[in-house]
């Protein structure tokens, strides 16, 4: 078996995923003996010569749940707490040559109770193991208090060096501590030598202030890094170690958190150390990949959610420059099923001393590391008087640092708000409520599925509130396993996928990541880049050319940044340039003008300014050039084409044969089934545009959030309305050239009326007009408003001018800009880890697929949301009980579905569990009406797009 490894991912017993229950019923301090697994591991290794006189020691650095060790056959100790090192002194049991180390690892222990983190329930060494020798005379700790003076210019080193002997020595010791800048020319800044006879246990301090110090912040994290040596009375050198310093001030002042006399924000996320092949075993490779993509994406802190990680993270984060929360190892979310609820845990003195442990071994552990700026006591395990004894010992032991605490936000023993999952009124009644605490959001904008809707409305009042000072997306990661089925296809499995009999799952609820398990990015990504991109662009005078650039760095000069411009019409360039250098120091903003009268608006052109702010210099995680940020702006200088003159077109004629209306034109030909009314055949130059009817739609495949907040069943009334409307009239007229038929319907179930009018020229464009009329009664939010039909799947090229180029919605669509993209339809579709809606682009102005002959484009009165789809949208949906997978349940079919919408609602994220789309997000039927319209234009040739999307269709 590998080690470090998760025994169930290597073929033995199951992976359970569950979120907030234990994997067996809540009974403290027992477990169920008749399922706790056990792993035997066994490993031998040889006693080098040249460690003789001196004391060894063997080091787990993490194993779940618990553990006890042999060494030749003798027990040395019990061990529980699965996120930070169990060492013990083997010295008395070694010997000479091989020796065998023996390990027998639980599944279940006590400490499960406090290892009840939303995540994957996997077992084993999960971490390095080291065995390791130490002189007699040894360095047993050093603290290392690397802060600043009042002025934030000067370096405040103090350092404490804990010694400890068990032989007699008669000599002087020497310990010695140079501190030399890393990076440049390593520069030497402290170099500070200490004799002293070592007895028992001693520690000694070391002071100095360093000048006009290189402080260290996630901007800009400057690091030094200090050697420690300690030699024997002779010169030789017993011990040496290294470790980074960083100096950094972390201050509440006023009700504001600071860094470096600075108020920061965190624009952050939560992070599981996760593999899709080995579970929570993760190497430095994919910890840099983890650092570089939230880099890239503008992501400047992480929560160690929600344990200690491993040792070397911190010292990624402490180089690269993140701000970290770490987090103990103390979660009992399944506490709350149990009749006397957390409290049955956090008042019961007699685990007091499992919540110090926990605490005490991170701390400790981690003391050292200049990324870390707050210390959190754990998550979602309540809160009683165990909290407040651990609270207690953190402030104690480091003063130089935040504690904090979700459950205890607004007690005296969390020094921050730190709330989980509050909505955006809460946050900003909490700001103006002059608060003494500052707040930051521990845990908000759930990414499960399609997700991370209204992320734009949080930061637009975070940054209206000193006191709003950011927060963490939950979660960085899919924590999926990478399985095959049966025919060798690979998925991402999530809970139900491992057949395990005796324990329930919670589904894909592990599935919440900005990223996929494999790192690839997931739609919402683009999103987060964009809010949390430290330069703003605000508009202030758009028909005079005038936007706003402002600086929402905390430490660093928008000199770091090359800025550009471009102003396009219908996508096409029309003007590119240079803006400069931008001298801004962080909050400061500028003004700049952009001339107007230099472009001569053209009939039917929209223009659009794109400012892009690129990396001058190549960062550890970024690399030169760089798009950092970007702002757009429409530009009020659009001239409207001139109506189109429908006597230039060929007449068309009326026929009524069996139970459908003909019309026909010299290229095309449409019909209307007189039995609905609908478009049921729409052929241009003999090629069918139509596989099936175009008829009005209203739903839509329920996302993640949807199934949590039981949208499919508050608003089934919609699912099928399309096929229960009740046509009452077909009117056909005639006007000029032009040839008319408008149906009215009726939908029972809702009371509503529906009406459909078309109008159809003689070129065998088809203008249409779709109006819904709510009853008024109590009913349920429409999904979506719109319409959906088929065409052929040989109409696989795709072209819009709309947001893009990723997918887009209601809430969600900052990221995306309004340009002119192109692709193949079957790449509109993301494979979510569960099927559910995908692909859906707003602002669209136009939107054309091509066969390679004739085309079909629906231009928009003026704007609408549109999707298409290389198979059956209702292939998408959400049947309960359902197992499905997006990596291969989803393929592509001989057919092309096609979603013309005035709307659908957004896709929200407050939450997974309830939280709807925020109400500006969703069409409520308490409206006078829904209109949908655009016009439906055959084509011949792909160059003839910008020639028909001017088309003005004003009767």
């Amino acid at each position: 078996i590998n080690v470090p490894g998760h025994w169930e991912l290597q073929g033995w017993s199951k992976p359970i995923y569950l979120d907030e229950e234990y994997p067996f019923p809540p009974d403290p301090p027992n477990i169920p003996h008749d399922r706790n697994e056990v792993g035997s591991y066994r490993k031998s290794f040889q006693y080098p010569v040249f460690w003789r006189g001196r004391d060894v020691f063997i080091r787990f650095s993490g194993v779940r749940s618990a553990f006890y060790i042999w060494i030749n056959g003798e027990k040395v100790g019990y061990s529980q707490g699965s996120k930070t090192p169990a060492e013990f002194d083997i010295t008395p049991y070694i010997k000479n040559g091989q020796n065998n180390v023996s390990v027998e690892v639980y599944r279940f222990s006590d400490g499960s109770y406090l290892e009840g983190q939303d995540t994957w329930r996997l077992s084993g060494i999960e971490r390095d193991v080291h065995v390791y020798s130490v002189p007699k005379t040894r360095i047993t700790d050093f603290n290392v208090l690397s802060g600043l003076d009042s002025s934030y210019l000067n370096g405040e080193l103090k350092l404490g060096i804990s010694l400890a002997s068990d032989e007699l020595n008669k000599g002087k010791h020497v310990i010695s501590a140079i501190l030399s800048k890393i990076g440049g020319n390593g520069k030497i800044v402290m170099d500070s030598t200490v004799k002293t006879k070592v007895s028992n246990e001693k520690t000694i301090w070391f002071e100095k202030t360093i000048k006009n110090v290189d402080n260290w912040n996630a901007e800009n994290p400057s690091l030094y890094l200090l050697q420690i040596t300690l030699a024997d009375p002779f010169g030789k050198i017993l011990q040496s170690f290294t470790q980074q310093v960083g100096f950094r001030e972390i201050e509440i002042l006023d009700g504001i958190l600071k860094v470096n006399g600075k108020s920061i924000t965190l624009r952050g996320v939560n992070r599981h150390e996760w593999s899709p092949l080995n579970g929570r075993v993760v190497d430095e490779k994919s910890m840099i990949e983890d650092i570089k993509i939230m880099k890239q994406n503008n992501i400047n802190s992480v929560r160690c959610s929600h344990y200690p990680n491993q040792e070397k993270w911190y010292e990624l984060c402490n180089e690269y420059g993140l701000y970290v929360i770490n987090e103990a190892n103390i979660e009992a979310h399944g506490m709350r099923f149990h009749n006397e609820g957390y409290e049955k845990l956090t008042n019961d003195s007699s685990w007091a001393n499992q919540w110090i442990d926990r605490g005490m071994r991170m701390v400790e552990r981690d003391k050292n590391q200049p990324s870390i700026i707050m210390w959190s006591m754990g998550n979602e395990a309540g809160d009683g008087t165990n909290f407040k004894k651990l609270y207690k010992w953190i402030t104690e032991k480091d003063q130089t640092r935040p504690v904090v605490y979700e459950p205890a936000s607004r007690e005296n023993h969390s020094d921050m708000m730190f709330p989980m999952y509050k909505n955006i009124d809460y946050i900003e009644k909490y700001a103006q409520s002059n608060p003494s605490k500052p707040l930051v959001l521990c845990e908000y904008a759930h990414a499960m599925g399609n997700s991370v809707g209204n992320l734009k409305d949080y930061w637009d009042v975070i940054d209206k509130y000193k006191s709003l000072q950011g927060g963490f997306i939950w979660d960085f990661v899919d924590q999926t396993i990478l399985k095959e089925n049966e025919n060798s296809k690979e998925f991402w499995a999530y809970g139900g996928d491992f057949n395990d009999v005796f324990y329930d799952n919670d589904s894909n609820f592990c599935a919440n990541g900005l990223v996929a398990a494999d790192r690839s990015p997931n739609p919402h990504l683009a999103e987060v880049k964009k809010v949390y991109q430290p330069v703003g662009f605000k508009e202030v005078d758009l028909s005079n050319g005038k936007i706003k650039i402002v600086n929402k760095y905390d430490f660093t000069n928008l000199d770091n940044l090359e800025f550009s411009y471009s102003i396009r019409g219908n996508g096409k360039m029309e003007i590119s340039g240079s803006l400069g250098k931008l001298d801004l120091e962080p909050g400061e903003s500028r003004v700049l003008t952009f001339n107007l009268f230099s472009i001569i608006p053209r009939p039917g052109v929209e223009y659009f300014l794109l400012v892009e702010a690129k990396l001058k210099r190549a960062t550890k995680s970024i690399s030169k050039g760089a798009l950092i940020a970007w702002g757009q702006f429409r530009f009020p200088i659009t001239r409207l084409s001139l109506p189109v003159d429908s006597n230039q077109f060929f007449n068309t004629s009326f026929e009524v044969e069996q139970n459908e209306i003909f019309i026909k034109g010299d290229e095309f030909h449409l019909s209307f089934n007189l039995e609905n009314g609908f478009l049921n055949k729409y052929n241009y130059r003999n090629i069918d545009i139509l596989s099936n009817e175009l008829t009005p739609f209203f739903w839509r495949a329920p996302t993640d959030n949807d199934l949590g907040n039981d949208m499919p069943e508050r608003c089934a009334i919609w699912k099928n309305a399309h096929n229960e409307l009740l046509m009452q009239s077909i009117d056909t007229s005639s006007s000029g050239n032009i040839k008319n038929v408008k149906v009215d319907y009726f939908h029972e179930l809702s009371n509503c009326r529906l009406q459909l009018s078309y109008n159809i020229y003689g070129n065998g464009m088809v203008k249409l007009k779709q109006t819904l009329y709510p009853s008024g009664s109590n009913l349920p939010e429409l999904p979506r408003f719109g319409m959906k039909t088929t065409i052929p799947s040989s109409f696989n090229s795709l072209e819009w001018f709309g947001r893009g180029p990723h997918e887009s919605y209601w809430d969600r669509k900052s990221s995306a800009r309004i340009d002119r993209f192109a692709g193949k339809v079957w790449d509109q579709t993301f494979k979510y880890v569960r099927p559910q809606e995908t692909g859906n682009k707003t602002d669209v102005r136009w939107m054309a697929m091509y066969n390679g002959s004739v085309g079909i484009m629906a231009k928009g009165i003026p704007f609408f949301d549109g999707s298409v789809h290389h198979y059956n949208y209702a292939n998408l949906y959400h049947a309960k009980g359902s197992q499905l997978h997006g990596a291969i349940d989803i393929k592509k079919e001989n057919q092309i579905d096609w979603l013309i919408d005035f709307k659908q609602m957004g896709v929200g994220g407050d939450n997974s569990w309830g939280a709807k789309p925020h109400k500006k997000y969703t069409l409520p039927m308490d409206t006078s009406t829904y209109s949908l319209e655009y016009v439906l234009i055959p084509f011949s040739q792909k160059n003839q797009l910008e020639e028909l999307a001017r088309i003005n269709l004003d009767d």
